[in-house]
């Protein structure tokens, strides 16, 4: 029977989940498939490999938006990316490559220009080797202890109105607005967007604001405990070299003090704001094997550029 590469169909997930489970040796959850691909406010074109009824491979699009001053973008990463241990060659290319072009091709011809990917350094390898990915920089990371803070900066954030709770509030769009309009590029930070996106099944997040006095937000950070961590999701600061991102971490360490978490642990591109304060925000460099790679769709975008000016947080690749 003739091995087909097209993109996948809600009827397909039966036998999509069944390669899940023959290639990771574990069950995926449909629930956060449904999320992952009903629900997601923007589309991606995801791509199957099929013989029969059976699934041989599968490289899944979860798609968002690119956003900058330059404009908008639709956007995606590779999730789920999977061959069956059985499958053989397709001709003179492997299953995995023949899988992988045709799902650059498709998401491509969708007016992407990029892929991200976030993978470790051994998929890296395979993917730069296969699959032309390049290779951006190792996604910096950093940490500080979870503790209560100075009394100085305890004092100075009774000035600043805090919240916590489970989602954002309207005032972020204020925020949106402001980090959209940044030079460079990063995935869709809306309202509505980030809604979704924090309501992933079987994953809590912490959601803070920093609320000037009419209710905009000026900063925000998303925070999932994971072991003793507390993942700071995503850090976002209508001015990143303000004491607003500074009493916004305080707080989320307050927060978090006493708990299981005995750090907070950031992501953000080496470039970035953010991490030219790290140590200044408390933060020490940690090791990590996760890599920022991308994968250019269109050979007329400059995609080492936009690569290099993309701001990054852990939100664009914990769900990897």
């Amino acid at each position: 029977m003739p091995i087909v590469l097209r993109p996948s169909a809600p009827s397909d997930r039966p036998a999509l989940l069944r390669l899940f489970r023959e290639a990771f040796g574990s069950d995926a959850s449909p629930a956060e498939w449904e999320w992952k691909y009903d629900r997601a406010p923007h589309r991606a074109v995801s791509v199957g490999a099929f013989e029969g009824a059976r699934a041989l491979g599968y490289f899944g699009g979860l798609g968002t938006r690119f956003r900058g001053a330059s404009g908008d973008l639709p956007g995606l990463s590779a999730v789920d990316v999977m061959t069956a241990p059985s499958a053989r060659a397709l001709g003179r290319r492997t299953l995995f490559q023949e899988l992988g072009e045709t799902f650059f091709r498709l998401n491509g011809e969708a007016g992407a220009p990029f892929v991200l990917g976030f993978p470790n350094d051994r998929h890296r390898r395979a993917g730069e080797r296969t699959l032309s990915y390049l290779s951006i920089e190792p996604a910096a990371q950093w940490e500080r202890p979870a503790a209560r803070p100075g009394l100085v900066r305890g004092l100075r954030r009774r000035f600043r109105r805090i919240v916590r709770g489970a989602g954002l509030s309207p005032g972020h769009d204020a925020l949106a607005e402001i980090l959209h309009a940044r030079a460079g590029w990063r995935s869709d930070r809306s309202r509505a967007t980030l809604a979704w996106r924090l309501a992933r099944p079987g994953a809590a997040y912490d959601v803070f604001e920093v609320l000037d006095a009419r209710g905009r937000s000026r900063a925000f950070a998303a925070v999932r405990t994971v072991g003793g961590s507390a993942l700071l999701v995503d850090l976002q600061a209508a001015d990143e070299t303000s004491g607003e991102a500074a009493d916004l971490l305080d707080a989320v360490a307050e927060a978090y003090a006493g708990s299981a978490a005995r750090a907070l642990v950031l992501r953000a591109g080496s470039a970035s704001t953010l991490a030219r304060r790290a140590r200044e925000l408390g933060f020490s460099a940690i090791p990590t094997d996760t890599h920022f790679t991308v994968r250019a769709l269109d050979p007329a975008f400059a995609v080492g550029e936009a690569a290099r000016a993309f701001d990054y947080r852990a939100l664009d690749h914990e769900i990897f």
